[in-house]
């Protein structure tokens, strides 16, 4: 995600949120519960939803396919309109200019960062309470863990989580075997992948050990592998608000140095922000290893005429605690301004998308990771991931992520801001123009800043 527009999406999100105050109340009915099957049988013809989402190309199309079969399978009752609203800054832009105007879409599909914004902004009915009152539509059970963990607050599901990805490690075996690396040469461990690395490096001339993008997420990613929280206190999680933001802690210090400390020596390859880049030099063999989200799978086999594995991101934290956060956009149902048939309609949307059939076939034509573990017992997902270990790979890694509050991923509504201002100090560093512990202070000082303004902004 381009760091100026994460940002002004941030900005816009602050904007709206001083608005509304927060505290928007979900129309709920009359007696203030998520509505159930019943609001949608009161219904006086059919249920017209909106749904806004940031899917592009490839994915557009196939939740287009989606949304066609729902609409054929409720026609005369429930007819849903998908409609792009642009990248996913674009899409909470919009939403929040919504919020003000009173035109929030019956449904929105929004990116993960997005979720403290949306969580503290009070528009949506939580995932949890509609799928208690409306029961045989969805069991949360059948949620993968580590999904379900990154969007809930509180111990509550607040969205639906529709297309997910995480960070892998993906190798490339060849120049591992030239480097005169053992073909089961461990890399559970950042220090195994790290030192890996350096021997290619050290071996195999104009080769690079690592390539990662230069983005933030990959630091969250080693502090939430270290197995510490990102945000205090629990990540913002438990009780309060996220209030601050740590980046200098023992286990983080040492994680982001041994990756910094690779770039340094010139064992890791920069090849910028975006992922694709970082695909393409592993795909020309520049480079023998790469962190990489799941997403990329695709693109890996496309190009990649040598074997390669996809492996879980290593940790270098208790495999107890510690865990990748996962990536991704999930589905909220909005409540004010909306009635209760409409709420309840749109819980319809959100669990037939969540369902194993409609996960199984998304997953199938875009390379996102289905989240309903339903998926993996029928027939046609145990034929993919026979031909496919690298897939298989994501969905071992999803169903081995602990629930912790370290794998949650920090919640904050000022998360936007915070990667923005995160991203500077720490590619200063790896670019060996800042001392570690220099960039890792600038960076966490930015950072509760961020914090400090959106916690004002949002009375909290």
């Amino acid at each position: 995600m381009r760091r100026s527009a994460s940002a002004l999406a941030a900005l816009v999100a602050l904007a709206a949120l001083s608005g509304c105050g927060g505290n928007g109340k979900n129309d709920t009915g009359d007696s203030g519960q998520a509505p159930g099957p019943e609001a949608l049988k009161a219904a006086k013809g059919p249920v017209t939803l909106t749904l806004w989402h940031g899917l592009g190309d490839t994915n557009a199309v196939a939740l287009q396919k989606l949304v066609g079969r729902f609409n054929a399978q409720h026609r005369g009752k429930i007819e849903v309109k998908a409609v792009y609203q642009g990248q996913y800054p674009d899409v909470l832009a919009k939403y929040t200019a919504a919020i003000r105007d009173k035109s929030t879409p019956s449904l929105l599909l929004s990116y993960d960062i997005s979720t403290g914004f949306l969580h503290d902004a009070g528009q949506t009915v939580p995932a949890q309470d509609l799928a208690e009152a409306n029961p045989g539509t969805l069991s949360l059970d059948d949620i993968r863990p580590a999904a379900r963990n990154y969007y809930s607050a509180q111990g509550k599901l607040m969205a639906v989580p529709f297309n997910t990805s995480m960070p892998m490690l993906y190798v490339n075996d060849d120049l591992l075997k030239k480097a005169g690396l053992p073909a089961n040469t461990p890399l559970n461990t950042l220090d195994q992948v790290v030192a890996a690395a350096k021997t290619v490096h050290r071996k195999v001339p104009k080769t690079g050990g690592l390539v990662q993008p230069f983005d933030t997420w990959w630091i969250e990613q080693l502090t939430a592998a270290a197995g510490v929280p990102y945000c205090a206190p629990d990540n913002g999680r438990k009780g309060g608000a996220a209030s601050s933001v740590k980046l200098t802690s023992p286990q983080q210090r040492k994680s982001i140095g041994a990756v910094s400390d690779l770039y340094t020596s010139g064992a890791g390859l920069d090849t910028g922000e975006d992922g694709s880049n970082a695909v393409t030099a592993f795909q020309q063999g520049k480079v023998a290893m790469m962190f990489n989200s799941s997403g990329a799978a695709g693109k890996v086999k496309e190009g990649a005429d040598f074997p390669y594995r996809a492996l879980p991101y290593p940790l270098s934290g208790p495999a107890a605690t510690a865990g990748p956060v996962v990536g991704g956009a999930a589905l909220w149902v909005n409540g004010p301004g909306h009635s209760a048939a409409e709420q309840a309609a749109s819980w319809q949307v959100a669990a037939f998308l969540a369902s194993p059939a409609s996960q199984e076939e998304f997953s199938r034509a875009t390379g996102y990771a289905p989240i309903n573990k339903k998926v993996d017992a029928l027939p046609g997902q145990r034929k993919t991931l026979a031909a496919r270990p690298d897939l298989k790979a994501v969905i071992d890694q999803f169903n081995k992520t602990p629930a912790t509050t370290a794998a949650a991923g920090c919640l904050t509504g000022a998360m936007p801001t915070v990667r923005a201002d995160v991203l500077g100090p720490i590619q200063s560093a790896f670019a060996g123009k800042t001392p570690l512990d220099t960039a890792l202070r600038n960076a966490e000082s930015a950072a509760n800043r961020d914090i400090d303004r959106y916690r004002e902004q949002a009375g909290q």
